[in-house]
């Protein structure tokens, strides 16, 4: 069945007519390349691969929502040039910045006197914004750069914050014409989040839950109107909802819902459901490791965890997947110099630094600097460190490495981080300079030392080992060995 088709079956009859009408001058075809699709590395699972190939995950952005970034082909191609191939894009609608806000999907009908609330038409799209969407497709796909759509962004209906919130949300029935309080069963005014309240109703519409079918129906012709658009595209991991703390049945109702779809145009797609958990060994998160549904694990959340315990805990979440792996993520790294209070929850750019870089040792398939204030974003110390990762990982046999502490010793908490293709090559990571005795196999060995904060290697020399390595300094260092 045709997306416009299966649109059509799911929405009010004046919202299908004006969804088919719409969706005409799109068709709902998959590109050439789908067999090329991102999809699971067969030979290394815990990693995704593109086109044939394997790829790791790296990037930095400065927008959660980056379809709405006015200034998006020079950030593309300034972290591109870094090394970068992977951004998220949130569904969400909620920056302001000079001379710029971000459109929601709805038509406008009118505004409130005042001109800060807009009073929205659900069965119109405003098509500004899903042309801000459809260029952000293009151009990533021909950089080929890996784009991690959230469909839901819980963060948009609750407090208000920037232009969030539920206050000026279009489906409160105070902000749109399709429907009433009474009719919808959603709140009016604002909604605050209790701690743990999984109550929002918003979350509650599918059939499991509340069955909201007036609500459902628009949230599907939503979901719907993002598909038609990323139907021909091969380059899209799929993350239902950002940092949930709702039912799980609400995440799951829309992974099956994408993979009916993607069964339906013969297309192969990859997707997960990002917890809110900041201890990623909670039931939530072991949910999703261990659902068929789910094709990979988003820890993001375990980027508030620092040192020892943020490295354990990537081990955790590995060895819990050894007997079915998948790749594990990291579309948001927090810490900045910059972060609000309380500022200990985010951690500084130095923890931001070894976050970066402890998910990559640890065997993760993705590593993004946050947006600030909550991450460092693209700075210079991002992009520095951004362009060294991919540096030394592009000098690697990257995918044939493992996490390897246990071939460490002498070693103090938090100082060195290794990755190992046993007998052949080493990588090891410096927080803040330091030595360590390396039992690697018995030889001569090449070291290449990286100055990770200016993207510099060093001269190299030879070293037999098992030994000790010892950093040049106490800065941020990474050193390839590799077998003479």
């Amino acid at each position: 069945m045709s997306l416009i088709f299966r649109s059509f079956r799911f929405l009010t009859p004046i919202a299908a007519l004006i969804l088919l009408v719409q969706c005409a001058e799109r068709p709902a075809t998959i590109t050439d390349h789908d067999t090329d699709a991102i999809r699971v590395y067969q030979e290394n699972p815990y990693y995704f691969q593109y086109r044939g190939e394997p790829l790791l995950l790296l990037g930095a952005s400065d927008y959660h929502n980056i379809f709405q970034r006015p200034d998006l082909v020079e950030h593309l191609e300034k972290m591109q040039s870094l090394g970068g191939n992977y951004v998220r894009n949130t569904m969400a609608s909620r920056e302001i910045t000079a001379g710029h806000n971000d459109l929601w999907p709805y038509g406008v009908f009118s505004t409130t006197e005042d001109h800060l609330i807009n009073i929205y038409d659900l069965n119109r799209w405003n098509y500004v914004y899903w042309d801000r969407f459809e260029t952000m497709l293009e151009e990533t796909y021909k950089r080929g750069i890996i784009v991690e759509i959230e469909l839901w962004e819980r963060h948009d209906t609750y407090r208000t914050r920037d232009q969030a919130g539920w206050e000026r949300h279009p489906y409160n029935p105070d902000n749109n014409i399709n429907f009433t309080a009474e009719e919808s069963g959603l709140p009016t005014g604002e909604w605050i989040r209790q701690e743990f309240d999984r109550g929002h109703p918003f979350f509650n519409t599918v059939p499991r839950l509340q069955n909201n079918k007036l609500v459902l129906d628009y949230q599907k012709a939503f979901i719907d109107k993002i598909l038609s658009y990323t139907a021909g595209y091969d380059h899209i991991l799929y993350n239902m909802n950002n940092e949930t703390q709702e039912h799980h049945y609400f995440g799951e109702y829309w992974a099956e819902y994408l993979l009916n779809w993607a069964a339906d145009l013969g297309k192969h797609i990859e997707l997960t459901d990002m917890q809110d958990n900041h201890d990623v060994t909670e039931e939530p998160v072991r949910r999703v490791m261990e659902s068929d549904t789910y094709t990979f694990v988003d820890i993001s959340q375990n980027n508030f965890q620092s040192g020892e315990t943020h490295w354990e805990r990537i081990e955790y979440i590995r060895n819990y997947l050894k007997e079915n792996p998948k790749p594990i993520t990291n579309v948001k790294v927090y810490g900045s110099d910059y972060s609000p209070p309380p500022y200990e929850l985010w951690g500084d750019t130095d923890e931001a630094l070894q976050r970066f870089w402890r998910n990559i040792a640890g065997g993760c398939a993705s590593a993004r600097f946050h947006r600030p204030h909550w991450g460092i974003g693209l700075n210079e110390i991002a992009a520095a460190n951004l362009k060294s990762l991919r540096m030394i990982t592009d000098s690697m046999d990257f995918f044939n490495h493992v996490p390897a502490n246990h071939m460490m010793s002498e070693r103090e908490p938090n100082e060195a981080y290794c990755m190992a293709f046993a007998g052949k090559e080493y990588m090891v990571y410096f927080p803040a300079g330091g030595s360590v005795y390396l039992d690697a196999t018995p030889g001569n060995y090449e070291l290449l030392w990286l100055r990770n904060q200016i993207a510099d290697w060093q001269e190299p020399y030879s070293i037999e080992l098992p030994g000790m390595i010892e950093t040049p300094d106490d800065d941020h260092w990474a050193v390839l060995i590799r077998r003479k």
